[in-house]
């Protein structure tokens, strides 16, 4: 051949995505949660994590902290002014 021939590759794997609302009810192998935010609904992160069979097949990407010395964390959303006019409508 008067060229040579060099082949690369890359491993590829199929992946797909979905919305935490989509997967309730799911069951998954394997999760990945991507929060750029915290969850905006009570129950999400719940359901977001809750999706893997197992502890160990749970990835999750959150934003880096900004505070020093913090830990990354998230947290899942309760709006307090609300469930205080649910307790007072029921009373």
């Amino acid at each position: 051949m008067p060229f040579k021939f060099k082949r690369r590759q890359f491993p590829i794997r199929l992946c797909f995505a979905m919305t935490i609302n989509k997967a309730q009810g799911q069951t998954l192998n394997f999760v990945g949660v991507y929060l750029r935010e915290p969850v905006f609904s009570h129950g999400q992160l719940y359901v977001a994590l809750s999706r893997a069979t197992t502890a160990t097949s749970i990835k999750v990407l959150i934003k880096p902290s900004t505070y020093n010395n913090q830990p990354n964390t998230t947290k899942n959303i309760v709006y307090k002014e609300l469930l205080s006019l649910v307790d007072a409508s029921i009373a």
